[in-house]
């Protein structure tokens, strides 16, 4: 039964407001995502190869900056495509409708992702003796000199690509399986964060609690606009932070 909009009032009253709504069956979305993903790299691949051979003046931060763009394109593209398959709407696969609670309901998601981030920086910390910076060091010169084409891929292009192809796309399929949307969702932030590989222990930890926290605020609003408002003033912050603070040595 399709719940109402009218009927949640927020991100903690009323039932939940996500129904999936995609006629893919979870095994052929997850062959076709793992499509999507290979396609991209070879796409972005090609683009390095080709930019490299030609002696053009790419700088190394440059490049890999425009190589993960390239992916990031033809991952939306596709998923885009891939969602209007079988008699989808891509607008409801993707579950892009506008969230069934209040506008302020952007509010109060960044303040609680706030909130998450500050307890796990906390916990790193205190608790596990993590340098904290560890994972951002190896980002302060490809971000920093070129801030603006960062934030417009890592702020703009990852949440987009990522969020339409796993919490979109992915989630739903699986959403409607045995698994159920808890099921899904930990299946989905998990290939997600396998992206991430490379990461410290502990990075990989945050990036997969910062996941679920996405697909909760889609399983409470509805909308995967919440998630990618989210993601991206996450990755934004970063590029920002790595531009104009220090990082410790």
């Amino acid at each position: 039964m399709a719940v109402s909009e009218s009927a949640v009032a927020g991100l903690f009253q009323g039932p939940p407001a996500y129904e999936p709504r995609t006629p893919w069956r979870p095994g052929w979305a997850l062959l076709t995502g793992v499509l999507i993903v290979v396609i991209g790299i070879a796409g972005a691949a090609f683009v390095s190869g080709t930019g490299a051979a030609s002696g053009a003046p790419w700088r190394q931060d440059m490049t890999a900056l425009a190589t993960l763009g390239v992916w990031q394109a033809m991952t939306v593209v596709l998923t885009v495509l891939a969602s209007a398959l079988f008699g989808g709407r891509v607008r409801d696969v993707l579950a892009l409708r506008a969230p069934a609670s209040p506008p302020t309901v952007y509010v109060k998601a960044v303040l609680l992702m706030v909130l998450l981030q500050g307890v796990v920086s906390v916990v790193q910390y205190e608790y596990l003796q993590q340098d904290m910076y560890a994972d951002l060091r190896p980002f302060v010169q490809l971000f920093g000199e070129q801030w603006v084409l960062a934030l417009l891929v890592v702020g703009v292009g990852a949440p987009l690509s990522e969020e339409l192809l796993f919490r979109g796309f992915l989630l739903s399929a699986l959403a409607r399986s045995r698994f159920g949307f808890s099921g899904a969702a930990l299946i989905t932030t998990a290939l997600w964060t396998a992206l991430h590989a490379g990461y410290s222990l502990a990075g990989i930890v945050e990036v997969f609690l910062i996941g679920l926290f996405f697909s909760w605020l889609l399983w409470r609003t509805g909308s995967l606009r919440v998630a990618i408002f989210c993601h991206a003033l996450y990755n934004s912050f970063i590029i920002v932070a790595l531009r104009h603070v220090p990082l410790p040595t």
